[in-house]
């Protein structure tokens, strides 16, 4: 019983920043329609903030929580500005196939800047973990799991009720209508990809001293959140990270009771069976009218 609280606290330590990772996805294409498979880069560079930050610069940890995730946001608008807009004038589909070899770029940037397989990144908890009964739970795995719930569900309702929020709203909406109020379509663009940046960079932030900096990592992570996505509900919220947290658990479960090349595998099955029999989601979000 022990061993299989420890497991699932693991599932949900992996699962939280999938669901970061899923949420800021779904929220790019919740209000702009657009599937940004550049997303697993900006989660690489949010990571690589919290290195620059904790071993570089040697400053407080919990400085790259407030510093990075705005800096990944800002690249990822600037991006949108200076790449994305003039393609999406041009061919919506263009836009997708652009942020697949952004998404490279990006990432093999990193690797030529810095030229190494992995980079570590120590955590920002130096004290002594909590025992609940028999049960060791870590002060990272808290915070990982409990921030990045607070960060869901604080922008689930941003999204809902944030006045700054109206354009996106009405994008998602009914995207002709919400031109059609006065709403512009730039400003809404802008804001979705600052928002879906940031919260990729606060993923990349809480995955670094987990999952380390490697080249692998976009690849791992924008697997997962894709799938957490689908499985949540593609422009559902709170689908993402119901999503991202039971495809944690999963992908762990199978690992601990299995086999560790299972664990791909069971989150693919997952996907197909969802997309099969539930193409909607798990959790799918209900239309109604925001403007």
């Amino acid at each position: 019983m022990t061993e299989l609280a420890l497991v699932l606290l693991g599932g949900l330590n992996f699962g939280a920043i999938y669901a970061l990772a899923a949420l800021g996805i779904v929220l790019i294409h919740k209000a702009t329609k657009t599937v940004n498979f550049a997303h697993g880069a900006f989660v690489l560079i949010g990571a690589l903030g919290a290195y620059i930050v904790q071993v570089q610069l040697s400053w407080s940890a919990w400085l790259a929580y407030l510093l990075v995730p705005p800096a990944v946001g800002a690249l990822a608008a600037l991006i949108e500005l200076v790449l994305l807009r003039p393609l999406r004038r041009a061919d919506a589909f263009s836009v997708v196939i652009a942020t697949v070899f952004l998404g490279i770029a990006l990432s093999e940037g990193v690797r030529l800047i810095y030229n190494a397989e992995l980079l570590t990144v120590p955590s920002p908890f130096q004290g002594a973990p909590f025992l609940i009964g028999p049960v060791i739970l870590t002060r990272e795995v808290l915070w990982t799991v409990a921030g990045s719930l607070l960060i869901g569900i604080g922008t689930t309702l941003a999204f809902r009720r944030a006045r700054v929020a109206r354009g996106m709203r009405a994008m998602a909406a009914n995207h002709r209508g919400a031109q059609l109020c006065g709403y512009s379509v730039d400003r809404t663009y802008a804001l979705a990809w600052f928002l879906g940046g940031a919260l990729a960079g606060v993923a990349g932030v809480f995955a670094a001293p987990a999952k380390g900096i490697s080249p692998d990592l976009p690849i791992a992570v924008i697997a997962a959140a894709f799938v957490a996505a689908v499985v949540g509900g593609f422009d559902s919220l709170k689908g993402a990270v119901a999503g991202g947290l039971l495809l944690g658990v999963v992908e762990t479960l199978a690992a601990a009771y299995g086999d560790s090349a299972l664990k791909n595998a069971i989150s693919f099955m997952l996907l197909f069976v969802v997309m099969l029999y539930r193409p909607e989601g798990l959790f799918p979000e209900v239309k109604t009218r925001h403007v």
